[in-house]
């Protein structure tokens, strides 16, 4: 057991470093997160005095500390999970447990007793916390970085269990005739509580680094995968989707339209209104065609002004009106400015991918298309299958190689 008392603190010491060491990441949680570890190492600390230390010290605040430390895990958790804790009802319900405690101390001295307040607090906390991951999860289907979150739920659930079940057996050995003391749980399940006690605080605090890490690389991935400017897919992010897509609809024998895009004039923008002007004119456009695509199509910038639109499962003339519809609107679109009014137009040229054609050639098709429709005017739509010179023009390096 004095193996244990010094195990425990110095493991609690090691998490209380790992999460200090991530304070900067600016995640949320974070910081409630090491306040517990603090709160938690310094109420077993004082745990441990117990018989050398005033009751005062040993007893009532090292029972506020551990429970001041557990509010402060689980509104991590919740703040880590996009939500507000409550640290009104919180506050509340550590100023009535911890009367408890006083009173079956000072009023009548009841260790089970005292066991079972502070542990059904803690009970209340955990379980609340694991479904709220749980929760999080499935409103999240189709997210990465997942299994993190799972493994700190089912953490929080298993201590969650553990406390409600110390609580009840000890509040049942305080109903029971017997001295205050004494425990109705068996020997072995009552060292388990003394071993699960103290190692709670390190199991939940080594998922939540987890936690933190899939976070923070799901955010270099996202900074990866994402166009700065339009929030768009990047060209990489773009042309993995699209061999991903490429290769489903090889294999299942699917639909797939590429539609390349062309804001007509652009250097016209940039010179005359400037190049935040152009800036906010590609912002509205990615606004604009993620308006009229579905869920499963992808809108990626190619560079400059040219933007790619990969549609699954979706034939040539079903694209064309999803095209038109997007050109339709740009034309009657208005941006205004301190640079003053801009309007804008856009060429576009599709091509639907053909009985064992390649990715590339499929690219190719869709410039030479797009080329097309700048030649006989711009602000028009045309099709690889409207094209009298199907010469294609260089692949797009986007999607190039991919075949």
């Amino acid at each position: 057991m004095l193996a244990i008392q010094i195990a425990m603190p110095v493991l609690g010491a090691m998490m209380l470093v790992m999460v200090w060491s991530l304070r900067r990441c600016d995640v949320p949680g974070v910081r409630q997160w090491w306040q517990g570890n603090v709160a938690v190492a310094m109420s077993l600390l004082l745990f441990g005095l117990r018989g050398h230390a005033s009751d005062l010290l040993s007893v009532i605040t090292a029972n506020l500390l551990l429970l001041w430390g557990s509010a402060q895990f689980y509104a991590g958790l919740l703040r880590f999970s996009g939500r507000r804790p409550d640290w009104r009802r919180l506050w509340w319900a550590i100023a009535a447990v911890t009367a408890g405690v006083v009173a079956w101390r000072y009023g009548r001295d009841d260790f089970n007793l005292r066991v079972a307040c502070v542990s059904a607090l803690q009970a209340a906390l955990s379980l609340h916390a694991g479904i709220v991951l749980l929760r999080r999860d499935r409103e999240a289907v189709g997210q990465r970085h997942a299994a993190s979150r799972y493994a700190t739920a089912a953490c929080a659930l298993f201590f969650g269990t553990v406390y409600l079940l110390r609580s009840l057996l000890s509040a049942q050995a305080a109903l029971a005739d017997g001295a205050p003391g004494d425990s109705l749980a068996p020997a072995g399940l009552h060292i388990g509580f003394l071993l699960l006690g103290p190692l709670a605080m390190p199991a939940m605090t080594l998922c939540t680094v987890v936690m933190i890490h899939d976070r923070l690389v799901r955010r270099l991935e996202d900074a990866a995968n994402t166009d700065f400017l339009t929030g768009t897919l990047s060209r990489q992010a773009f042309e993995s989707e699209a061999a991903r897509q490429f290769a489903a609809a090889r294999r299942q024998g699917l639909s797939l339209t590429l539609l390349i895009v062309d804001i007509d004039h652009f250097k016209h923008v940039n010179d005359r209104f400037g190049h935040h002007a152009g800036d906010v004119v590609l912002q509205r456009f990615a606004r604009l065609a993620r308006t009229q695509t579905r869920p499963a199509d992808r809108l990626g910038r190619l560079g400059g002004e040219e933007f790619a639109i990969l549609l699954p499962e979706l034939g040539g003339n079903a694209a064309r009106r999803i095209a038109e519809r997007i050109r339709v609107l740009a034309a009657a679109d208005r941006v205004d400015g301190n640079f003053g009014t801009v309007g804008y137009t856009l060429s576009a040229g599709l091509a639907t991918l053909r009985p064992g054609e390649g990715l590339a050639e499929l690219a190719a098709r869709a410039d030479a298309a797009l080329y097309q429709a700048k030649q006989h005017g711009r602000n028009r739509v045309r099709a690889a299958e409207d094209t009298v010179d199907a010469t294609p023009l260089l692949a797009r390096a986007a999607v190039a190689g991919a075949a």
